[in-house]
Order: C-alpha cells, then sequence, then structure tokens
C-alpha cells in the first residue's frame, strides 16, 4: 500500500506533467510549481521510440498519440545539392519493438500531457527562490511569499534548474561536491526549430504518406545541418543547427559567435536559396512559418554527477523528454514502495534511483555528442563513419545495434502489465 506523502514538483516541462501523470495514477499526492505564467514548452517536434511509447500507452495516452504523429519512415542524408549521401532505414520498428519511432508536434504532446494533470495541482507564477530541508520534510520559498510544505522535492525545471542551483549551493558550503559539478554548462550547438502553416497536399504529396521521411542536408563547407519532416496536419516541420565554437562556448564568448542567437536571422537568410526534395526552396517552407512556431534554442552537454541531497532529486536534468519520461518512471516505481517517510528513507530511495537511471543518461549524453560528430563533423574520420554506417553496414547490423537499445521499454509496476507485440522482447 503506497504510504500517505505530498510531493512538490518544481517545474511543469514534459518531464513534470508526466511524473505528475503517474502520481495520480499511483494516488500520490503532489503539487507542480511553475514559475511561467502559462505552461508551454519550446522546441517544433519531439520523435518518441519504443522505450517511451510502452509506458505512455499504460498511462493510456497510446491512442490520443496516434492522432498527433506520423510514424519515421527513415533518415535521408544528402548533400545541399540534393545528391544522396545515404539513408538510415526505421520501418521495422514496429515489427520489431511493438511501436515504430513517432515524430509530433511538441506543443500537441505538451498539451496532451496537461490535459491529463488536474488544474488545481498546477500552480503557475511560483518562483522558487529557496528550499529548506530538515528532518519532517521541505518547505519551497516562492518569489511571491508563499511557501509550501511536502514530504519531497522534484526538480524537473529543466537544464539551468534553480533546484540544482539550490541544492548545490549547499553541498558546496559542505565540500560535498564533486569538482565536475562545480563546471558551469557550455553551449555545444545552437538550433532554430520551426514548423510550417499547413500546406497543400495537392502539390505536396509527401504529406500524406504514411511515414515521415527525414531529409537531412548537410554542408560541405560548414558544420550544421538541415532537417526537414512532415508532421501530422500537413505540416514541415523543420530544424537548421550548427556546431559552436570550441572557444565560444560559455554566455559571454557565444556573443561573439556566428552562432550567437542574436544572429537568427541572418542565420535563416543564409539558407533560403538552398532547394528541398519537395521541389521548392528552404526560403519558402521559412515563409509558411508563423512567427509563433520558430524557437531558437541553445543546446548544452553534460553529466551531472550529483542527483539528490536528503529530499531533493533531480528529475531529467537536461537529457532530453523520453530520458525525463523513463525517470519519471523509475521514481514513481520507487515511491509506490517506499516504506517509510523518515530522511534515511528517502535518501536510500534516492541512491537506487540514481544506480538505475545514471547510467543511461550518460549514455545519452555520449551518445549525443557522438551523433553530433557524425553529423557534423567534416574531419576524414568522420567523413568515412559516414559512409560506412549509410552505404556499406549490412542492415542486419544496423537493426542488431538499435535492438540492444530498444530492448529497454519498462513499465510501471503498480498498473497493469502493456503485452510486449514486439519480435524483440524487452528486458523489463
Amino acid at each position: 500500500m503506497t504510504l500517505d506523502i505530498k510531493l512538490t514538483i518544481v517545474g511543469g516541462g514534459i518531464g513534470g506533467l508526466t511524473l505528475a501523470i503517474m502520481l495520480e495514477a499511483a494516488k500520490i499526492d503532489y503539487l507542480i510549481l511553475e514559475r511561467s505564467s502559462c505552461l508551454r514548452t519550446m522546441g517544433s517536434t519531439i520523435a518518441l521510440n519504443a522505450c517511451a511509447l510502452r509506458l505512455l500507452e499504460q498511462l493510456g495516452l497510446w491512442e490520443e498519440i496516434r492522432k498527433i504523429a506520423k510514424p519515421i519512415g527513415a533518415f535521408h542524408l544528402q548533400n545541399e545539392d540534393l545528391s544522396p549521401i545515404g539513408s538510415i532505414d526505421f520501418t521495422f520498428g514496429e515489427k520489431h519493438y511493438g511501436y515504430h519511432a513517432y515524430v509530433m508536434s511538441r506543443p500537441e504532446l505538451f498539451a496532451l500531457l496537461r490535459s491529463r494533470v488536474p488544474q488545481s495541482k498546477v500552480l503557475l507564477q511560483k518562483q522558487v527562490v529557496d528550499v529548506v530541508e530538515d528532518d519532517r520534510g521541505v518547505l519551497c520559498k516562492c518569489s511571491d511569499g508563499t511557501e509550501y510544505w511536502s514530504d519531497m522535492v522534484v526538480g524537473a525545471d529543466g537544464a539551468y534548474s534553480q533546484v540544482r542551483e539550490m541544492m548545490y549551493r549547499q553541498l558546496r558550503l559542505q565540500n560535498q561536491l564533486p569538482p565536475t559539478d562545480n563546471l558551469p554548462l557550455r553551449f555545444s550547438h545552437h538550433c532554430i526549430l520551426g514548423v510550417s502553416n499547413t500546406l497543400d497536399p495537392t502539390f505536396l504529396p509527401v504529406l500524406r504518406e504514411k511515414f515521415s521521411q527525414f531529409k537531412i542536408t548537410l554542408f560541405r563547407e560548414r558544420r550544421c545541418s538541415l532537417w526537414m519532416s512532415p508532421v501530422e496536419g500537413d505540416k514541415i516541420s523543420w530544424c537548421f543547427g550548427g556546431e559552436i565554437d570550441q572557444d565560444s562556448r560559455n554566455a559571454v564568448d557565444l556573443q561573439k559567435d556566428q552562432w550567437a542567437p542574436s544572429n537568427t536571422q541572418q542565420l535563416l537568410e543564409g539558407i533560403r536559396d538552398i532547394p528541398t526534395i519537395y521541389g521548392c526552396k528552404v526560403g519558402d517552407i521559412i515563409n509558411t512559418t508563423p512567427k509563433g512556431n520558430v524557437s531558437s534554442v541553445l543546446l548544452e552537454e553534460k553529466f551531472f554527477e550529483t542527483w539528490h541531497s536528503k529530499r531533493i532529486v533531480l528529475l531529467g536534468d537536461g537529457q532530453g523528454a523520453v530520458q525525463a519520461m523513463l525517470d519519471s518512471l523509475c521514481l514513481a516505481n520507487l515511491l509506490h514502495d517506499l516504506q517509510g517517510t523518515s530522511t534515511s528513507d528517502f535518501e536510500r530511495m534516492f541512491r537506487t534511483y540514481h544506480q538505475q537511471r545514471s547510467g543511461p543518461a550518460r549514455t545519452a549524453v555520449i551518445g549525443s555528442r557522438l551523433f553530433g560528430y557524425f553529423m557534423v563533423s567534416k574531419r576524414f574520420l568522420a567523413r568515412w563513419m559516414r559512409s560506412i554506417a549509410l552505404n556499406l553496414m549490412p542492415h542486419w547490423m544496423t537493426r542488431t545495434i538499435t535492438d540492444m537499445v530498444m530492448r529497454n521499454r519498462p513499465q510501471l509496476s503498480f498498473l497493469p502489465v502493456i503485452e510486449d507485440r514486439g519480435i524483440i522482447k524487452a528486458w523489463c
């Protein structure tokens, strides 16, 4: 039987909302404190694979997801003149794992998650400025003078987590923070993203195809790439991103870099005349994109060693939506089985959480770095790797590698189990 406890979730993003839905199912009390005046998400689209989709089906969201998403067919890499580099096929996903990988509008997924969380459980314009712990619980103090008491606090407030900063400040005073966690976040990539208005499938028949084919343009002289893919609703999603110079990865030096956010319009002007496989130019797609659908995002790559302290724990920690969902699942399972409410009980649970989730999080960071290198590096080794992976590697080898990753399709222990429909059975 679940203990009578209450959680405070700081941050109403995808990770925080997903955890809230799980806590609703587990009948665990909680409250979300969101600093913004409304719940919203940054970015244009999001891709979810079988690792997350089996969980979302268990939460009763699968049919709604299918209405707003398209299955991903393949990644097709090409040069600026549309000459092919190679392709990676993903159409075997449903047969192997029970689900294709799907791409969807990030705001639509966010709205779906938001609809499953009672409005009374979300407080807006609540910026947490201090967190005070003792042996009885945790007190969150907000900038408007309000205070919220709970048994534990979950920091789900993204890469620049204020909860992490407050927790680290206390650990730093106690000389318990690892040196690597003292280092600042450094920007690695800048991406400009958008989703077009509804387009006419008469002129773009690709919009009505079952699979979304990702067209990825690599540039011969620049360390950047352009991604375009059809999404549900007869729209085109696009993303233009590049690697920030090694010497410009802090906030001050970044302003001098060509990929500084202040150069967004100039960067877009530089790709407008590039042809697309759709029979138009990139600028034509950009012109159909409402300004409100364009986001400029700085990406960071850092693995934090410290995830918890006493009654405070971090969620997702900037490693992406899928990792945040799987972190939420792990934490919800542990909370459901929690045997006591003392500080030592929470510390014991958090250590288990870290043991189970830190490995996948570290792998995600390393994988992101390697994928970025694979995609945009101009060095001979990267070009050689692309040539081998896209043209010479047998399909069975690609599928074997993917099979190993996709075996991790966990579920919540306190909800009915979803049948494993794939021929590659899940580990859990």
